[in-house]
């Protein structure tokens, strides 16, 4: 009767033990499963074995002081992205209206002529004084930038309706809407403002006299005149354009107190330059017109507009022929831009292949082209005058 009992004890023992390993064994799969084979605890398993942390191998439920502090950095570093991606984009949309490349043009013409002037023999200006006149001719060349950049920004403000509808312009800043047109306004005031200012700083050190401040500011008055409605009317475009290409050698002769006190050999050399450099940039304009054909017709009226596309074409690379042939037969120019190395030589070499290329080229090609050549011909002017200098 006891030994019944015992093995009745014992196989209720066995039972619950036995009972017990399986609730133990299940809750063991059941962690197992939750834990071990969880991919994203397999992950942090792996980071903590590989940093040596493993004694707090156990499921976070709240994130860590270090870990909110992580987040709240990189919020901030986010959101200073943000701004700095937003001022910098405007940024970019106020400088595209200056057409910051295109507006060296004018720079590259004062520099030709200040140096024509500094670098001649006969001007009463010695070469020794070049260096004394840097931070003059580096004030005056800014003020030149300003002011053209500024008229640059006037005409995008004037052409935002044709602009809208022109395919290649519609990315202009305020034709697009990056810049409104009040902001626009505002820009074009300021780089006024900035451009007179300069312009009186240029001519400090001259006392009373004050041409160049006023050369600039009638080139300002002209810029918003274009803007405003002259470019509107036949050939007038053309002319206006024509004469702010030569504008800055005016203002490099009244840098220096004005045309009157240059000698004629000095004069006369400016003439020659206006005369090559006149009719290269009414050309560029002729073929800009050709470009903008469609949408000028019934809002301007243009030389494509009045004597066809294929005349106008032939125009424009008339007078870029003629300006090389000049530049290339006539003793003049050779004798003004003499130096060691011969460097207008090479800029001629370069320059003249690439107008002639133009030519051959799509009209928005060859037109871009022929400014790149006008940019190496400057290089090459201003080179040889600084070899003459030294």
């Amino acid at each position: 009767m006891r030994t019944d009992s015992l093995i009745k004890i014992n196989g209720c023992c066995n039972m619950s033990i036995c009972r017990y390993c399986i609730i133990v064994a299940l809750a063991v799969l059941r962690v197992e499963r939750s834990v071990s084979f969880s991919p994203q605890h397999r992950r942090l398993l792996h980071y903590r074995l590989t940093s040596g942390n493993v004694n707090t191998l156990h499921r976070r439920t709240t994130p860590s002081v270090d870990h909110q502090e992580s987040q709240r950095r990189n919020a901030v570093v986010n959101k200073l992205s943000i701004i700095e991606n937003c001022f910098g984009h405007k940024a970019k949309s106020y400088i595209r209206m200056m057409r910051p490349v295109t507006i060296i043009q004018a720079v590259g013409a004062f520099l030709v002529g200040r140096l024509v002037i500094l670098t001649s023999s006969s001007s009463a200006a010695s070469r020794s004084s070049l260096i004394q006149e840097v931070p003059n001719i580096l004030a005056a060349s800014m003020s030149v930038y300003l002011s053209y950049g500024a008229g640059m920004a006037m005409n995008d403000c004037a052409d935002v309706a044709i602009d809208s509808m022109h395919e290649e312009k519609q990315h202009r800043s305020v034709a697009s809407d990056d810049i409104s047109m009040v902001n626009a306004s505002l820009f074009c005031v300021a780089l006024s403002v900035l451009s007179l200012i300069f312009s009186f700083s240029a001519t400090s050190w001259k006392g009373s006299f004050h041409g160049f401040p006023a050369w600039t500011f009638f080139n300002l008055t002209i810029m918003a005149m274009y803007a405003l409605g002259l470019q509107r009317i036949f050939l007038v475009k053309n002319l206006i354009c024509g004469y702010l290409a030569i504008a800055p050698l005016i203002g490099a002769s009244l840098l220096g107190g004005g045309m009157s006190i240059l000698e004629g050999d000095v004069a006369g050399k400016l003439y020659q330059l206006a005369f090559i450099g006149f009719p290269l940039q009414v050309a560029r304009e002729i073929l800009k017109d050709i470009e903008d054909v469609k949408v000028d017709e019934g809002t301007k009226k243009t030389l494509p507009l009045v004597v066809g596309e294929r005349t106008s074409k032939w125009i424009a690379y008339s007078l870029v022929a003629m300006v090389n042939g000049t530049m290339i037969l006539s003793p003049y120019f050779w004798r003004m831009f003499k130096s060691t190395p011969n460097v207008y030589a090479l800029s001629v070499a370069i320059g003249t292949p690439m107008c002639i290329r133009a030519s051959m080229l799509p009209l928005s090609e060859g037109q871009q082209m022929l400014k790149k050549s006008i940019y190496v011909l400057l290089l090459g002017m201003i080179s040889a005058l600084l070899n003459q200098a030294r």
